[in-house]
């Protein structure tokens, strides 16, 4: 009895104290909370009008929750109004507390629909529908209307097509007698190119042998004859038998270039992984640079699958060729590796003497030579080697280069070989 007559205590002082009792004041605060308690308890009354003409509507159970926390909403504005002159605010703040919980059970039963809500589809997206199922029904009486003009044209159809088969059997049964005669033919082409092949392994041996053998007799008597009878022999004399001596090893590493040339895509090796790190180091063992030429591995080199000895005459012909054409004091050989995609970027940088950019393409050509100087004992293969080397396996092969300054010779490696038909 004591709490209901605590809600109802008249102990307080009215809030228009508060407003000083400005009638202007006073009337500002009235009239706003009347119009807007007003409005509050207008949309329950729409909302439940809503509610009960249509019965279709999913979650009725959220549009009471609104009315009520509306209504509720309402009231404390009314109550806004009667604590002006009569200080009930226990009463004013218990209706606030209900109007609190009613806001929140409705906010938390409205938070779990809200992708529900989502879900529904709108008004625009039914009317899209049905537009979609009206066009898809004249889509389907069209389509039946094509299936009875396809159905009267089957049969005439079916007849064309029968003579085209029976055309096409013909016309194969030609083709496979044509592809007979051509297999035929390919087995006798490759009893040939065996043929040729043996031949050509026979004309390498009578080069290697039959050719090689009296070019090195005649080395031979001319070592005997300048240790022998460098006496009796003056000055031009000595002079004439080292140029035979050169001469004899010109011919003789020409021989070798040549061999090597005709072997590459006809004699093959096992694909296996070399580790160039190695390799190159053993190549450089056997060529024995000079002492003022550096040659320096600038990066760690890949393990590869490869045949060792063609990737070895490639490193070894690029190194060489750098040294035959270094004129500085100090040569400086460079080896470089860059990892790509699907390839391997391998590069020899030399010092040298450079080479003009109209020579680019023809430095890879056999038997081309940029140098004139007869000393020089380049044969114009190694770097033509070295072309067919790399392209056998789809890899390619340049030059960038700066006369005077040097040049760098480039070439790649497929991660995964794949070997072109020689």
């Amino acid at each position: 009895m004591e709490l209901l007559q605590g809600f109802f205590s008249n102990n307080f002082i009215p809030h228009g104290h508060c407003y000083l009792w400005k009638p202007e004041l006073v009337s500002l605060h009235i009239l706003s909370d009347v119009i807007i308690a007003l409005s509050y308890y207008s949309i329950p009354l729409t909302l439940l009008y809503f509610v009960r003409q249509r019965q279709d509507v999913p979650f009725k159970t959220i549009f009471l929750l609104f009315g009520a926390f509306i209504v509720s909403c309402g009231t404390t504005h009314i109550m806004e109004v009667w604590t002006l002159w009569y200080p009930t605010y226990w009463l004013s703040g218990a209706i606030k507390a209900f109007t609190a919980v009613v806001s929140l059970y409705t906010a938390l039963t409205l938070i779990p629909l809200v992708p529900q809500a989502l879900a529904l589809p709108s008004p625009a997206q039914l009317e899209e529908a049905n537009r979609a199922l009206q066009a898809e029904n004249a889509e389907r009486q069209k389509a039946e209307q094509e299936l009875r003009q396809y159905k009267e044209h089957l049969e005439e159809l079916v007849k064309q097509r029968t003579t085209e088969l029976e055309q096409t059997n013909e016309r194969l049964h030609q083709e496979i007698v044509q592809r007979q005669q051509s297999q035929e033919k390919m087995a006798q082409l490759l009893k040939e190119v065996e043929s040729t092949n043996k031949e050509l392994n026979d004309f390498a041996y009578v080069v290697s042998h039959d050719l090689k053998a009296p070019l090195r007799g005649i080395s031979s008597l001319s070592q005997w004859l300048l240790t022998d009878y460098s006496d009796r022999l003056d000055e031009q004399g000595q002079e004439f038998i080292h140029l035979l001596i050169n001469r004899v090893q010109k011919m003789h590493d020409l021989i070798e270039g040549i061999l090597q040339y005709s072997r590459v895509g006809r004699v093959k090796e096992e694909i296996r992984q070399v580790n160039l790190n190695q390799l190159v180091a053993d190549v450089i063992e056997l060529l024995d640079p000079r002492e003022n030429i550096r040659i320096e591995v600038v990066s760690n080199l890949p393990v590869i699958d490869f045949e060792r000895t063609k990737i070895e005459q490639v490193f070894q012909n690029l190194l060489s060729n750098a040294m035959k054409f270094i004129d500085k004091p100090q040569g400086q050989i460079t080896i470089n590796c860059k990892e790509g995609t699907d390839y391997w970027l391998f590069s020899v940088t030399d010092n040298g003497l450079g080479i003009e950019k109209e020579q680019f393409a023809r430095i890879f050509q056999i038997f081309q030579k940029i140098s004139h100087d007869k000393s020089s004992d380049s044969t114009g293969i190694g770097l033509a080697l070295v072309k067919k080397i790399v392209e056998m396996y789809n890899g390619e092969v340049w030059v960038e280069s700066e006369v005077g300054k040097g040049s760098t010779f480039f070439f790649t490696v497929k991660k995964h070989l794949q070997l072109k038909a020689a």
